[in-house]
């Protein structure tokens, strides 16, 4: 846990805090909840990014597929199989 506190302090947030959330189960509920929306929607490889709850990239992608995928979503010409 100290190296996630010391990158929460690093970040500029409060390293106490983190350390206690790191120890209990507060957002455990609210993980799981999401995890399984996002498995429920496709995600099945790491990284995934999603844009605006709607479009996702999958896996390490170059930097031109993430700016084709963001110019598409900015013109409104993405399809859920553009990004």
């Amino acid at each position: 846990h100290e190296v996630l506190a010391a990158a929460a302090k690093a970040a500029g947030l409060d390293d106490d805090r983190a350390r206690e959330i790191l120890a209990s189960d507060e957002f455990t509920d609210e993980v799981r909840r999401d995890e399984m929306l996002w498995r429920n929607r496709g995600i099945n490889a790491v990284p995934s990014v999603i844009f605006n709850q709607r479009w996702m990239i999958q896996g390490g992608q170059p930097p031109q597929v993430f700016e084709q995928a963001i110019r598409q979503i900015i013109a409104g010409t993405a399809t859920a199989a553009t990004a």
